[in-house]
């Protein structure tokens, strides 16, 4: 077939849906993916790349809608992009979201004959995240705080109700694009490198109720930040930590800079199937609360009815995870790269009276290969369950490697990247550990977005191996998950 030129208008039946979200349509046998086009719709695309083995292609109009597809809920859904599933009917959602987890294992995994779970719904179809960035720009009319336009970097429009966070943190972030405009300072242009104004982090404890409020500017001074504070705290008591993060680099990012505390706490305190957590600036958490706390009722429910009597969290952030561990087992161990998370904790294990469980900072390939080397000696022994949850590139083939020498019975792997998770179960796979249940948690609705989870069991014990079991304290965490 020649090769589609762009700016090229077709009209298009729409077969399906590819990991990410986009339309699948074809051409005389030649794959095009559509943005903003559903299952069963007739649109008219114009195409927007081409290669040799497909294209791509953005909805122009729709012609004949599908019977899935429904109308958008969010007023600026048709600039924003963000929730770009909330025109598709929400059972469809699932049912889509659990297949692509399911190709994912068996396409790049090689996967095939897998228990695959029921996908878990979503607990709120809108107002479910905890955090949520905000970007500064001038918008030609003065300072914007809101998202980028998809694809232009350097344009944001201003946002009045984002659907996915709640009422309260929508309230707070337009209270201080209305300090910033009367402020006197500019937007930070990340072209000159010129301004002030930079980012705005929202964290909101859904069950506590308390709100960090992270400002991130270039360096300078901060206008009249005694009146800014002030005037915050006394309109929304619920904020609970102010914080100013400076950002002297000409990376567009919101987090992992040093801050100041303008008022309150440097963290915030959230409730999550029963423990109490401090939450930081920059430390990890489940974007979605209600939702991980079924995750983890999923996680715990893979885990077995007892971990034994050694787990491992790998990536384990603030503890979440291993802290829910510790109430089933003698020991859990969290590796977690961050020193500020995993102060945070050691902090959160003390507060909810876990004796046994320990945390150390390092990379996950390092602090691995140091317990395997120790395994060898005889100075500790092997896991009984290793649980972790990796960013989105997924875990290194080291680290996979070294996960399987420390010979585990079973591993559990909780992904927010299906695709990544399956390749790394290949690799299990062949080091011993067949995958026997896998399933969708729907943190994220209305998006493409999918969180799995996934059980390995290892079908080649090490020999020898002593099982252990029991509790350091007797104490067994609330029933998570329900």
């Amino acid at each position: 077939m020649e090769k589609l030129k762009p700016a090229k208008e077709l009209d298009l039946k729409i077969e399906s849906l590819a990991f990410g979200g986009r339309g699948v349509a074809r051409l005389d046998g030649f794959v095009i993916f559509v943005e903003g086009a559903l299952p069963g719709d007739l649109v008219r695309a114009r195409v927007t790349r081409s290669k040799r083995s497909h294209a791509e292609a953005r909805t122009v109009r729709v012609l004949d809608s599908s019977r899935a597809r429904v109308e958008p809920v969010c007023r600026h859904f048709d600039i924003c992009g963000g929730c770009a599933w909330q025109t598709l009917a929400y059972e469809t959602q699932l049912e889509f979201k659990q297949s692509q987890v399911a190709e994912c294992l068996a396409h790049i995994g090689g996967l095939s004959d897998v228990e695959n779970d029921m996908p878990l719904a979503a607990a709120r179809l809108w107002r479910y995240r905890n955090k949520v960035e905000f970007s500064f720009a001038d918008d030609g009319y003065g300072p914007a705080l809101g998202f980028h336009l998809p694809g232009q970097w350097r344009r944001v429009f201003n946002v009045e109700d984002c659907l996915l966070h709640s009422q309260l943190t929508n309230q707070i972030r337009n209270h201080v694009r209305e300090f910033v405009r009367s402020s006197g300072a500019g937007v930070y242009d990340q072209g000159s490198g010129s301004g002030f104004w930079r980012h705005l982090v929202l964290r909101e404890a859904i069950h506590t109720g308390e709100v960090m409020v992270n400002v991130v500017t270039a360096p300078g001074r901060f206008p009249n930040r005694e009146r800014f504070a002030g005037e915050l705290l006394t309109a929304f008591p619920q904020v609970k930590s102010l914080l100013w993060s400076l950002n002297g680099t000409r990376a567009s990012v919101a987090t992992g800079f040093p801050f100041e505390v303008l008022a309150g706490r440097d963290h915030i305190n959230e409730e999550i199937c029963g423990l109490m957590l401090k939450v930081s600036p920059a430390s990890f958490l489940q974007t979605n609360t209600l939702m991980a706390e079924r995750l983890y009722g999923k996680m715990l429910d893979y885990a077995g009815p007892a971990a034994g009597g050694l787990a491992f969290d790998l990536y384990s952030g603030v503890g979440s995870i291993a802290l829910l561990l510790a109430g089933r087992c003698r020991r859990a161990f969290g590796i977690e790269i961050g020193e500020e998370a995993t102060r945070l904790a050691a902090e959160n294990a003390r507060v909810n009276g876990l004796e046994n469980a320990f945390f150390k900072a390092g990379k996950v390939r390092n602090l691995l290969k140091q317990v395997i080397e120790e395994t060898a000696s005889g100075e500790e022994a092997p896991p009984d369950l290793v649980v972790l949850d990796p960013p989105r590139a997924g875990a290194s083939k080291k680290e996979i490697e070294r996960i399987i020498k420390l010979g585990a019975s079973r591993i559990v792997y909780v992904s927010c990247n299906a695709a990544t998770m399956a390749a790394n179960a290949a690799v299990l796979a062949e080091g011993g550990y067949r995958l026997t249940r896998a399933g969708a948690v729907d943190m994220f609705p209305n998006t493409p977005h999918i969180e799995a989870v996934a059980r390995f069991d290892r079908t080649r014990m090490p020999a020898c191996r002593e099982t252990r079991s029991g509790n350091a304290n007797g104490r067994i965490p609330p029933a998570c998950g329900k």
